[in-house]
């Protein structure tokens, strides 16, 4: 028992020096302490505003950010207006545009209503008009209202009711549209004018510098009666519609001014809608001013029915010019019987007409006015600018009778 003991106490003290013996742990070192950090907050980006499909072309009239004056701009030729006009900026385009037009976002429903359809300028338009719409992807209802503003009231009154998107219209009476102008505004219906009515509101118009077109005629058959030797004295009669028409008043303003230099000439003016009306009045006028000199016609149906009562009454010696570019008005020039013509594209305005509307559709800025350019034709370019505004036809096709 002793024994047990002592060996019991032997293997204490070896294991007490053996724990003294043993290397000391080092300390546990404590887990940093990370503070949580707030994830950072992304702001949802705002989506690209659109962008107008179009707008290399445009050459500003005036500041952007303003209203174009348009009251005004008639108020100095003589014709009151009261166009309110709901963008900013005018500008100038050329006649053809650098790119496409713009596509739809979505399968927008336009109605075009066009004032007569019946002259090559009134027939292109519409043809160009569908070609656009086509283009840009939309569908088009279209309205002949030949000069009939109650037709055109009531073709846009069904379009209301059909909720389409927007309206393109060419006025047939500049203030009688003002109905369908308000009725498009309380719809709320954007609307785009071809041509500038003289009463109501629209999203954007896009005209010609019609002032111009009639400085140009003018400035046609003055330097064409100096060639000649005339002593610049005498009676010159042009023709215009028997309506008040913005057009024809600024293309009037436009011809007018040109003589107003020369004391001893007169300037009459006749009416008149049809080409036989015009033949009509210019026959009697032929009649009753021996000493006319120079005669102009304020637009084509005009033009023509001149230019046959001249060649009826074989007076060479009335010097025509012109405004549009009918066929038979650019025949007149290479014949030698009309002097030269004003001219403007009736592809031009429908496709810039197109372009405000998608544009505006797709929620892309406009400017308020378009202004598309106008052209002088002479005989020294009449062959190149027929094909110029009828492609893939000659004007030897159409001496020819090969083309109507």
């Amino acid at each position: 028992m002793k024994k047990v003991t002592i060996i019991a106490s032997i293997l204490m003290i070896l294991t007490i020096a053996l724990a003294a013996c043993a290397p000391t742990p080092a300390p546990t070192a404590e887990a940093p302490v990370v503070e949580a950090t707030e994830a950072p907050v992304v702001e949802p980006t705002e989506p690209a505003a659109p962008v107008n499909a179009n707008a290399a072309d445009f050459t500003y009239v005036g500041e952007p950010d303003v209203v174009f004056d348009l009251n005004n701009w008639y108020a100095e030729v003589g014709v009151d207006a009261v166009v309110t006009i709901k963008n900013a900026g005018a500008v100038k385009v050329p006649d053809v545009m650098s790119g496409p037009l713009p596509m739809a976002n979505e399968k927008y429903t336009i109605g075009f209503s066009v004032y007569y359809t019946v002259d090559e300028v009134g027939s292109m338009i519409l043809e160009s008009m569908q070609s656009a719409a086509e283009e840009a992807g939309v569908e088009l209802l279209i309205n002949d209202a030949n000069y009939d503003q109650n037709a055109q009231n009531q073709a846009i009154e069904q379009w209301i009711l059909q909720d389409v998107d927007g309206v393109i219209l060419a006025p047939c009476d500049f203030t009688g549209v003002k109905t369908a102008l308000d009725a498009l505004e309380a719809a709320g219906i954007p609307v785009v004018t071809l041509n500038a009515p003289l009463a109501g509101t629209a999203d954007a118009i896009v005209i010609s510098d019609t002032v111009e077109q009639g400085a140009i005629a003018g400035a046609l058959l003055e330097n064409a009666l100096l060639a000649a030797g005339t002593e610049m004295k005498g009676t010159i009669v042009y023709q215009t519609l028997p309506f008040v028409h913005p057009n024809a008043a600024t293309r009037a303003k436009g011809f007018v001014d040109t003589f107003a230099k020369y004391p001893d000439i007169t300037v009459v003016e006749l009416t008149g809608i049809s080409p036989e009306d015009h033949y009509t009045a210019f026959d009697g006028a032929i009649k009753a001013y021996p000493d006319m000199i120079g005669a102009w016609g304020l637009y084509s149906s005009a033009t023509i029915g001149m230019l046959n009562a001249k060649l009826a009454n074989n007076r060479d010696d009335i010097l025509l010019s012109s405004v549009d570019q009918d066929k038979p008005i650019l025949k007149g020039i290479y014949d030698g019987d009309v002097v030269g013509t004003a001219a403007y594209s009736s592809i031009s305005p429908a496709r810039w007409c197109m372009s405000e509307m998608v544009n505006l559709l797709n929620g892309a800025p406009i400017p308020g006015v378009v202004f598309y350019p106008n052209a002088e034709i002479t005989a020294d370019n009449v062959a190149e600018m027929f094909e110029y505004y009828y492609p893939g036809k000659t004007l030897q096709d159409y001496l020819d009778g090969k083309i109507q």
